[in-house]
């Protein structure tokens, strides 16, 4: 877990474990989102189990690393290294050789084989901004997989990669300065970029924009027949249990259940507002403006 020290560094600059979000390549962050956290407009990421996980299970990686490399002598944690706006907090490192990157992952997807340089490829960003920073010329990358397979891989210097995410973010740094936001591209960076306030404009749809507005009433209708045929199936089904609660195979393996819970306990605003009108006023907040979107019905 990042110290608040650490966090406060991270403010003035790209991470390692961010340069793939820095350079639109991350499959967990958008460039947008990120922008969003340097300018102060969005709090971190918050952790989630898998990254408490790997963060736990960081110290038995690194201690199965040396048990793997028993003539080296390995340093833990050694403090951020910055060059520029790049910052590396690496995992441990015999200085002057190598650095090492311990990762936990679920399965083997995305990987190559045991010794490769393979890794998955914001995880190869990471490990050459490391490789920069530290200058070092080879990384490690111990993983555990599944909680029980440990294999190594091995990652070599790339220059060119290097000076591409030099340059990508000292490009993503600029926009950040000048408060210039990336272009938005999925749907919560709309909604966060453009989901607040709208003035009465028209825009004119090209042959591209005409596709995606048929493709998303194409996805609509076959969602409204998709709803309706998961209501019909699980009619019959209830149809058939009655008022058993269980039904199962030949087997006796349950294939679905259908059972009383406990009922939910919901305030409610309008009784409550007709019984203390003042003190509901008192605790009504406005919430923010947000736009909403509909897909007018073909001609």
């Amino acid at each position: 877990m990042l110290s608040e020290a650490q966090k406060a560094l991270r403010r003035t600059g790209v991470g390692a474990s961010e340069c793939a979000a820095a350079l639109g390549l991350s499959p967990y962050q958008t460039r947008f989102e990120l922008y969003q956290v340097k300018r102060g407009e969005a709090p971190e990421p918050e952790e989630n189990l898998a990254m408490r996980f790997g963060l736990a299970a960081e110290p038995f990686i690194l201690s199965e690393f040396q048990r793997a490399h028993p003539d080296d002598l390995l340093v833990v944690a050694p403090d951020t290294m910055r060059r520029g706006r790049l910052l590396a907090h690496l995992d441990a490192w015999v200085p002057g050789l190598y650095s090492v990157q311990a990762k936990t992952a679920r399965t083997r997807q995305g990987w190559g084989e045991s010794g490769s340089p393979d890794v998955p490829l914001h995880y190869l960003l990471q490990v050459q901004q490391e490789l920069l920073l530290a200058g070092v010329d080879v990384s490690f990358v111990p993983v555990l997989f599944g909680g029980a397979d440990y294999d190594e891989f091995v990652v070599e210097a790339d220059r060119e990669l290097q000076q591409l995410i030099e340059d990508g973010i000292a490009e993503f740094w600029v926009l950040v300065e000048r408060g210039e936001p990336p272009e938005p591209v999925t749907l919560d960076d709309m909604l966060a970029r453009f989901g607040h306030a709208s003035r009465a404009d028209l825009v004119m749809a090209d042959t591209d924009v005409l596709r995606a507005v048929h493709e998303l009433r194409a996805i609509r209708a076959q969602r409204e027949r998709l709803d309706a045929a998961e209501a019909a199936l699980k009619a019959r089904l209830m149809g058939v249990l009655g008022e058993a609660d269980t039904l199962v195979d030949t087997t006796g393996h349950a294939l679905a259940t259908w059972r009383a819970v406990k009922p939910a306990r919901r305030f409610d605003a309008a009784a409550f507002e007709a019984a203390h009108p003042e003190l509901y006023r008192e605790f009504l907040r406005t919430g923010e403006p947000s736009r909403q979107f509909r897909l007018k019905d073909e001609k």
